[in-house]
């Protein structure tokens, strides 16, 4: 079975979150930021890197999250992707549309990628549309499964430049959850949580 860990900063909104039982079969373990160094994940088969951790102390630990992806474990990390804190990833800002969906006929222009992927057994298109701060060119060989209207890829998946498998989104759920607004995010944590949950420990299966 699939044991899951998930990084925090201990601030207030991962505080709520991990209170609600609801999301609880997401993760088997909470490890703190300040406390990644000198804990051992060879227990775990995923670790999930949450949005609005320290960069300073992510920065510090690169070099154990690289090993991580290198053992044949899954790496998932979430939101920003600021002062080139993990190497082979190509991040670049952008604006954020907060209002579309209050507009008459508002669109978030994104677009399905490799459709046939498990992925989107568990998750619709839908689900994936609230926002994003920015965009990410994966490496060649990676699949993207969501792009913008521009062709860079919100959510991707990397299994090419490790031995594991490196998950990519700038999607932001457990921030929004943990502060108790827009609820689009809840279907697609559910979502993600069954897949991976639902997925083979062996990634290259």
């Amino acid at each position: 079975m699939t044991k899951i860990a998930i990084l925090t900063n201990g601030c207030s909104f991962h505080n709520r979150f991990f209170e609600m039982e609801e999301y609880q079969n997401l993760y088997d373990d909470i490890i703190h930021i300040q406390d990644l160094a000198e804990t051992s994940l060879s227990a775990y088969d995923t670790l999930i890197v949450t949005e609005r951790l320290s960069i300073p102390h992510l920065k510090r630990n690169q070099g154990k999250l690289i090993r991580f992806a290198n053992e044949g474990k899954r790496l998932l990390i979430f939101g920003e992707v600021l002062d080139h804190w993990f190497p082979t990833i190509d991040w670049k800002e952008s604006d954020v549309n907060f209002s579309w969906w209050v507009k008459p006929q508002g669109d978030l222009p994104l677009v399905e990628r490799n459709q046939m992927h498990t992925l989107y057994e568990y998750v619709t298109l839908k689900d994936m549309k609230w926002h994003y701060h920015g965009t990410f060119q994966p490496p060649e060989g990676a699949l993207s499964l969501v792009d913008n209207d521009e062709g860079r890829s919100i959510f991707y998946i990397d299994r090419v430049s490790f031995k594991g498998e490196l998950i990519v989104t700038s999607l932001d759920p457990i921030f929004h959850i943990g502060l108790g607004f827009i609820d689009q995010t809840k279907p697609f944590l559910h979502g993600l949580t069954n897949w991976l949950r639902g997925r083979d420990t062996d990634v290259h299966k």
